[in-house]
């Protein structure tokens, strides 16, 4: 089941993150800086219950179609999910470094080869900054993928087990307090657990507790906030890992489930708009940077930079770009038929029509 509240929320987090990395002015910035980055890991909580409960579903299934065909449906749905959109993003920010002088990444930043970077499979990414959460969810797919084949039943189990080897090993006080370490994501507590939250709003969902709505959705808020302030005086998203996991993910999960509760209860849901956001939230989240550090370059050529209208036009054109990416490129791909046939799933087929009147069937 697809959830209007769960979409309306990945919109929100998709405007914390583009206003985290977008400047207003010296007053209101410090507050932008300590909330706008926790949009990731509210996006962290929502992959958690929506990949969760696309794989247990997948996962029942192959009682009927087999564990192989459950694994390379589930597989390549989720390839296609994130890597086309990906890959025209990063096409285009390779050929912007090369054919002008617009920087999309800190010069002391890291280089590593352009492969890698292609492929998802090393940080720090200096065309697309914001891709270091991409790598996370591509192994968040692999395990889901892994507990398909080994107990497409229970995928839970396979999770559950994945989940408790990394917290045992950061209770043992093995931890990585850098997110660019490649070796450590397989184990990086703030986002395994925020994942882990995700699953546990989900499997609430499935058994449609909703007690508390309200009140979980204004304590998540609230408790993001302060969460979101006492990490600012803590060494901010640097902080120890814990210190992130307890003040963003947990309240995100509170608001998640709050909102998803409400929703069961038909009391409330977003407006139409933010939902229609959502569906295009990964776009405008992988566009985003890159748009802004073009048009901040136009702006100085043009000795403009500074104008406060000129910023806030940015907000717009970065919306207006991700929805264009969602319905030109990243829906079209992964709705198309040879998506569904590369995963076994043949396209739906219209529903049949009475005796008298069928139309002859598709070849």
């Amino acid at each position: 089941m697809l959830y209007q509240n769960i979409q309306g929320l990945r919109a929100v987090a998709a405007l914390m993150v583009l206003c985290a990395h977008f400047y207003y002015s010296p007053w209101v910035q410090p507050a932008i800086n300590a909330v706008g980055p926790g949009g990731v890991d509210l996006f962290f909580v929502i992959s958690g219950f929506v990949v969760f409960l696309s794989a247990d579903r997948i996962g029942k299934k192959a009682k009927v179609i087999g564990r192989w065909r459950a694994f390379r449906e589930f597989a390549v749905k989720r390839v296609f999910r994130i890597y086309p959109v990906y890959w025209v993003a990063f096409a285009v920010a390779s050929i912007v470094l090369l054919t002008t002088t617009v920087s999309l990444a800190p010069a002391d930043l890291a280089q590593r080869p352009a492969w890698k970077l292609f492929l998802l499979i090393a940080q720090p990414n200096n065309r697309i900054l914001a891709a270091w959460t991409l790598q996370y969810e591509m192994l968040f797919y692999s395990v889901c993928a892994l507990a398909i084949l080994l107990s497409p039943r229970c995928v839970l189990i396979v999770l559950g087990t994945w989940f408790a080897i990394v917290f045992a090993i950061w209770a043992a006080g093995v931890n990585w307090h850098s997110y660019y370490v490649v070796p450590a994501i397989y184990f990086f507590i703030p986002v395994v657990l925020e994942f882990f939250f995700g699953i546990v709003v989900a499997l609430m969902a499935e058994r449609k507790i909703s007690g508390y709505a309200l009140s979980s959705v204004v304590s998540g808020v609230c408790w993001l906030l302060f969460g979101a302030y006492v990490l600012s005086q803590n060494g901010g998203y640097a902080a120890p890992s814990m210190w992130r996991t307890l003040c963003i993910g947990l309240p995100s999960a509170f608001i998640a489930y709050g909102l998803v509760a409400l929703e069961i209860r038909q009391r409330w849901t977003f407006p139409p708009v933010l939902v229609r956001l959502g569906d295009a939230s990964y776009s405008l989240y992988l566009w985003h940077q890159m748009l802004f550090a073009v048009m901040a370059a136009v702006w100085v050529k043009l000795g403009i930079a500074g104008g406060l209208p000129l910023r806030l036009v940015s907000i717009p054109v970065a919306i207006a770009l991700g929805v264009a990416s969602y319905r030109l490129i990243e829906r079209p791909i992964y709705k198309s038929k040879w998506v569904s046939r590369l995963a076994g799933v043949e396209p739906k087929q219209p529903s049949a029509a009475p005796a008298s009147r069928a139309l002859p069937h598709p070849a």
